[in-house]
């Protein structure tokens, strides 16, 4: 029996655009290597801006809770 993915719900997109909006408004630093994010460069440039689950949501993380984002490039 397939597992039913939070992800795949509806409303989750819609919330994960404002949560990841947030998170470019309001962190600077990159959650992976801790060092500044250049919102100057623009993707698919390796080093820009991107916002990424700290639990993937293949692991069971929630794919719009902001306090499962972070900013990384």
């Amino acid at each position: 029996m397939a597992t039913k993915r939070s992800d795949r719900t509806p409303g989750n997109r819609g919330a994960y655009e404002k949560a990841r909006l947030k998170i470019l408004r309001t962190q600077t630093h990159c959650g992976i290597c801790g060092k500044p994010v250049d919102f100057s460069y623009k993707a698919p440039h390796p080093l820009s801006p991107t916002v990424d689950h700290i639990i993937p949501v293949s692991l069971g993380g929630h794919p719009s809770d902001p306090d499962n984002l972070q900013l990384a490039h």
